[in-house]
């Protein structure tokens, strides 16, 4: 189907011969694109750029988050997933908690996996060593960086919470006030942690100074935190998910993310003839959004850190359980409350990065500290912020993803990657929390079912359902007669301003005719897209 006229975009995609990385920070897409001009490859170059963006967009990602990423070397049959989330303290136990886990402090943190993450990426794919890939970031924590309406914005919002904590306020607090906008912002102290990752690469950070700073801060403030639990760390390098979606092989990130939510939404929507219907109308997004609940409501009931849990996620992002599933949506009525299938009846905040340099090797990337700030901890001495996933954890007994020392949460971290008759056409992800999955949905099929080019597929109005409360978000692009549509068919819809900032999606497409790399950024946030 022809791409609607209204939603088409003036702002065309960047186009490279060569090479292009996009990514949510200009500073970190130029630091990459230099590494690419360099003679560095595109895995050289996304490491180059999270190292940037850590220092640069504390709010979103830090040194002390973790990290997915699907990497495809040239030739490569299938690309690796990296999975770099950190589990709890193994020492830590539920009797720590009251009513809930805490968002802010040493015991909202999981084992940062970041810097195990690109020591894995330069170590198998790379060319240049940690000290190249991480001069940029040093640079900048060291002398300053610019600081940005949106983090000059975010570190206003969390400053009380930030305050709480001396190293904190130290970092991001100076001369007790949030930054202005365009003044630079020091971070001595991740400058000396990122040399000592430079010098002697992961092993500095789980085995070193800053391992021996966490576990120390960790016993003086109720922490839980051992050196078994840094020393015994390394990212996992495993096999992607995959399905196919009208042809295409769709490819996704394994568990604990939820990446697989892309595929069984997917797969579901493909017994919808959704490319015969108009982008944008009350028939799609109705569609879509329960397609949505229902890979949902099967993550809550049974999904959780794989080495705990015994799910066969290939059953649940398997065809006959999407045939399962679309039988109890109603095309007209939404659902105000949606049951988890049953697999065994069948058979068997955040930044995104995404770089495809001229020989063809590809990576899509993304990094987190999880909600902003993540846990407003800075570990004295090291300027590392630490992510507060253990939020991820549920403290339900009968949930699969139930605390316990030692596990995973579920990660709403995922990448993805589209192959058609096996060559690499797409590759993007969005941050956004439990929104990600949702946006990657929506802009695979933007491009597939609905047929926008590249730009306009990321530009394009979003709807979001929020799991918590219900209600159908839908940016105020829609025609209001849409939204009255949804209403009448039982949908608690929520009108948001134009280009609300629940996702910022970002990634490259490749043009199998001509071998162009397309780049795109969304406009909801401050990325940029670079190529050549």
């Amino acid at each position: 189907m022809t791409a609607d006229p209204r939603w088409t975009t003036q702002r065309p995609p960047v186009i490279g011969a060569r090479a292009m990385i996009s990514s949510g920070h200009p500073l970190a897409t130029e630091a990459g694109l230099r590494t690419l001009r360099n003679g560095g490859n595109a895995f050289d170059a996304v490491v180059t750029a999270a190292a940037v963006i850590a220092v640069a967009e504390p709010g979103t990602n830090h040194v002390g988050g973790d990290v997915f990423a699907l990497c495809l070397p040239a030739g490569a049959a299938d690309p690796d997933a990296i999975n770099a989330s950190g589990p709890a303290p193994a020492g830590l136990t539920i009797d720590a908690f009251d009513d809930e886990i805490p968002p802010h402090g040493i015991n909202a943190a999981t084992v940062p996996g970041a810097v195990s993450a690109w020591q894995a990426i330069l170590d198998r794919y790379g060319s240049i060593g940690m000290a190249d890939a991480l001069a940029p970031a040093i640079e900048y924590a060291q002398h300053g960086v610019p600081v940005d309406p949106d983090t000059a914005q975010a570190i206003a919002n969390a400053g009380p919470a930030l305050a709480q904590h001396p190293a904190s306020a130290r970092s991001f607090l100076p001369n007790g006030a949030p930054p202005r906008p365009g003044s630079l912002l020091y971070q001595p102290d991740l400058a000396e942690t990122l040399r000592q990752i430079a010098r002697g690469g992961a092993d500095a950070f789980y085995k070193g100074p800053f391992a021996d700073a966490l576990v120390r801060t960790s016993a003086r403030d109720g922490g839980a935190f051992t050196p078994r639990d840094l020393a015994a760390y390394q990212c996992e390098v495993l096999p992607p998910l995959r399905t196919y979606y009208r042809g295409l092989e769709v490819l996704e990130q394994p568990l604990p993310s939820r990446g697989f939510l892309v595929l069984e939404q997917l797969n579901i929507a493909e017994g919808f003839e959704l490319s015969a219907l108009e982008f944008g109308s009350a028939d799609v997004l109705h569609l879509m959004a329960e397609c949505k609940k229902a890979a949902f409501a099967d993550r809550l009931a049974h999904v959780g850190d794989p080495k705990w849990n015994d799910i066969d996620i290939n059953r649940l992002i398997g065809k006959e359980f999407a045939a399962q599933r679309r039988m109890s949506i109603d095309p007209v009525r939404a659902a105000q409350h949606v049951s988890a299938g049953d697999p065994s009846a069948v058979g068997g905040d955040t930044t995104a990065v995404s770089a495809v340099d001229a020989a063809g090797n590809a990576i899509t990337f993304i990094q987190s500290v999880f909600t902003s700030f993540g846990s407003c901890y800075v570990v004295p001495g090291t300027g590392v912020l630490l992510n507060n996933r253990m939020c991820g954890f549920s403290l339900d007994p009968a949930s699969p993803n139930v605390f316990q020392g030692g596990k995973r949460p579920i990660h709403t971290l995922n990448t993805y990657m589209v192959r058609r008759e096996d060559q690499l056409v797409l590759l993007g992800s969005s941050p956004g929390g439990q929104y990600q999955v949702q946006t990657n949905f929506q802009v695979i099929s933007n491009v597939f079912d609905h047929g926008m080019h590249w730009q306009a597929a990321i530009d394009a109005p979003r709807w979001y359902h929020n799991e918590e409360t219900g209600d159908l978000m839908l940016e105020d692009r829609f025609d209001p007669a849409v939204l009255t549509d949804l209403e009448n068919r039982g949908h608690s819809v929520r009108r948001e301003v134009p280009f609300s900032v629940y996702s910022r999606a970002q990634g490259v497409m490749l043009d199998p005719d001509t071998g162009a790399r397309i780049g795109a950024t969304d406009p909801r946030w401050h990325g940029q897209v670079l190529g050549f």
